[in-house]
């Protein structure tokens, strides 16, 4: 007898899988998308295969679970590769040949254990995907995808539990069209599907806009904010902070530097210059690349002595690095000034004027210093 609701729920996953991907035409994650749109056919092709169908015997109770199974883990590691982690290529494969060589063991109740293990253990691993992923990109603490996949790991756990206990007692295993259970568990798992699609464009658009943002704020080539981004640094500053370390530093006679060694050397000193200050200050603080040969380092919550402070050891540590490996010879500083911005007492602007007046009096002090007002 085919199993009707099975087979409504794979033709529901192909029409998901193509909407998905005709509204996510228009973005960038073209890799992703063809993935997803593979992994939801190939699902659906193993659900009409375990629907019978095209009728039942020992060759389709292999295949049919062997491309359900290598489908979902196919999505589950799209989703993986969005959120940074680097599953193997072949993982979807070994999946769906262990589904698949699992039917033909010899000994019937480690072959249901087996194959009892499978949907739970991808369902699982689903909820803590969808949850990382709308955690990281999405910036949602409660994933409702993560819920539903979790629900429906505990329903097949139920399910496959009840077959191995009536197994054990030697009761007859009831077919899963006739079983209340098995309806339950596919039309949660059907949920499940529909938000992880839309769960997966969002993440795919989400992952698109960070990356125009980052285009559009941050410097190319030292990786430090720019302009825009203090901009909006400033427009979301938390309204509980007091004070802000405001730090303008400038490269010593970096024109010489271009001048004598050519562009190219003076790029690896701003890079070098960008690296060393972005690996010796906090997470909260703020690097950006004024323009040219300029930076300004915004530090909340931290008072000008600190400032001062953090400031000289880095052009120490700055002052100590070969930028040139090819001219060993070259040893390069930065002077700074520092000023401390109260920021319900004066805008930014006039701090950050008053540490251009500082870095001005470690220029003419003699450069390769740091300067407070």
């Amino acid at each position: 007898m085919s199993d009707y609701l099975l087979i409504m729920v794979s033709l529901a996953v192909a029409s998901i899988g193509v909407i998905t991907w005709q509204h996510s035409i228009r973005a960038d994650l073209i890799r992703a998308r063809r993935r997803w749109l593979q992994a939801s056919l190939l699902l659906a092709a193993g659900m009409l295969v375990e629907g019978r169908l095209f009728g039942w015997g020992p060759l389709q109770m292999s295949v049919g679970p062997a491309i359900t199974t290598a489908g979902i883990t196919l999505q589950l590691m799209v989703i993986a590769r969005l959120i940074g982690m680097r599953p193997p290529g072949w993982l979807w494969l070994a999946v769906g040949a262990y589904a698949g060589l699992d039917y033909w063991i010899p000994w019937q109740t480690l072959q249901m254990a087996l194959d009892a293990a499978e949907i739970p253990v991808l369902y699982l691993a689903a909820a803590w995907l969808y949850q990382q992923a709308e955690r990281q990109v999405c910036r949602n603490r409660f994933s409702p995808t993560a819920l539903l996949f979790l629900i429906g790991a505990l329903l097949y756990i139920w399910r496959d539990g009840a077959d191995m206990w009536r197994h054990l007692h030697g009761l007859p295993v009831l077919p899963h069209p006739q079983d209340g259970m098995h309806h339950l568990a596919l039309t949660v798992a059907a949920a499940a599907q529909v938000c992880g699609a839309v769960g997966f464009l969002n993440i795919a658009l989400q992952r698109q806009n960070s990356r125009l943002q980052d285009a559009a704020n941050i410097d190319p080539l030292t990786a430090a904010g720019n302009r825009r981004a203090l901009q909006y640094w400033l427009n979301t500053l938390d309204a509980s902070t007091q004070r802000v370390c405001v730090v303008m530093l400038d490269i010593d006679h970096f024109k010489s530097i271009n001048d004598r060694f050519g562009h190219p050397a003076g790029d690896a000193v701003l890079q070098m210059l960008a690296a060393v200050l972005n690996n010796g200050v906090r997470g909260n603080d703020l690097l950006i690349r004024y323009g040219g040969e300029e930076f300004c380092l915004v530090m909340p919550d931290t008072s000008a002595e600190v400032g001062f402070a953090v400031a000289e050891r880095l052009r120490q540590q700055f002052n100590q690095l070969q930028p040139l490996p090819s001219h060993p010879e070259l040893r390069c500083s930065f002077s700074a000034g520092v000023c401390e911005w109260q920021c319900r007492q004066q805008d930014f602007a006039t701090a950050q004027q008053k540490a251009d007046q500082a870095l001005y009096q470690a220029k003419q002090g003699g450069r390769n210093q740091v300067c407070r007002l």
